[in-house]
Formats: structure tokens, sequence, C-alpha cells
């Protein structure tokens, strides 16, 4: 009696580069997912920045406004992005 041991079939997927943070599932880089990280780095510094200088209400309002432009910068044109693909699948 012969045994014969099947091995399984190489796994195309397991050729594939490490996807990180900056990557899509595909392995493509992201720039959407750049773009929203710089915007975010650059909340928290505008927002650093307007908490911690000690100056006149004008220009902590600009501060504010600059922040929050800068969140909406980060966080709309990914769900923006999220939302076109699931209506083209």
């Amino acid at each position: 009696m012969t045994s014969t041991s099947s091995s399984p079939p190489p796994d195309s997927n397991s050729k594939k580069k490490p996807v990180g943070f900056f990557s899509e599932d595909n392995g493509n880089k992201s720039s959407m997912r750049l773009m929203s990280f710089v915007a975010l780095i650059a909340a928290i510094v505008f927002g650093s920045l307007t908490i911690l200088t000690e100056s006149n209400e004008a220009n902590n309002t600009d501060g504010i406004y600059i922040t929050f432009g800068f969140l909406l910068a980060a966080f709309a044109p990914k769900a923006v992005q999220k939302f076109a693909e699931e209506k083209i699948e």
C-alpha cells in the first residue's frame, strides 16, 4: 500500500507584500490616507499652538477656525471616498 500525501496548493496570497498604514489592501500606496494623516497632524499642531499661545481673542478664534479646517480636511475626504466607492460597486 502506497500512501500519497497531497500538499495543499501554494497560496498566491502568501507572497503579497505586507500592507502598511499608508497602503491599500492590494498593496498600492494611498495618497488619500497620507493627506488625511498630514491634515490631522497639522490640526494637532495648530490646536496646540492656539491653546498654548496667550494672545488676544481674535487670534484664538482664527486658530480655532484653522484647526477645524484641518480636522475637516483630515476626515471628510475619506468619508466621501468611502461612500463613492460603495455606490460604484
